[in-house]
């Protein structure tokens, strides 16, 4: 697993949004306290991710998948991010975000390529 530093979180959703829109993504969320299990999307085509302030103070990540009737995720106050790589030529297929409330699993096909975010990783 590998690390993006919180301070690149911004361009690290940038890069994604360059080179993942349109591919497909499964989005999973997992709750920390129970272990509650939700799938929010599977399959449906990647719109765009973003990092910023929620009501001023608090970070967020949101996901969008599907169009205009597709999911919406929101990640609140997110503490890590990590990729999972997914073969021997360092590509990653999967992006783990850990939040205050659970962690959210976004699987891309195909998988992002770590030449996309070298500087990041």
């Amino acid at each position: 697993m590998k690390e993006i530093r919180t301070q690149d979180w911004g361009k690290f959703c940038q890069k994604l949004n360059e080179n993942e829109r349109g591919a497909a993504v499964d989005i999973h969320w997992i709750e920390r306290e129970t272990q509650a299990e939700r799938h929010i999307a599977s399959g449906v085509r990647f719109d765009e991710i973003s990092f910023g302030r929620r009501d001023g103070c608090t970070d967020q990540i949101v996901v969008r998948a599907g169009g205009e009737a597709g999911a919406r995720h929101e990640i609140v106050e997110p503490i890590h991010i990590l990729l999972r790589e997914s073969s021997k030529n360092g590509d990653f297929n999967a992006i783990t975000v850990e939040a205050e409330n659970g962690s959210t699993i976004l699987t891309f096909n195909p998988a992002i390529h770590r030449e996309w975010i070298k500087e990041l990783v």
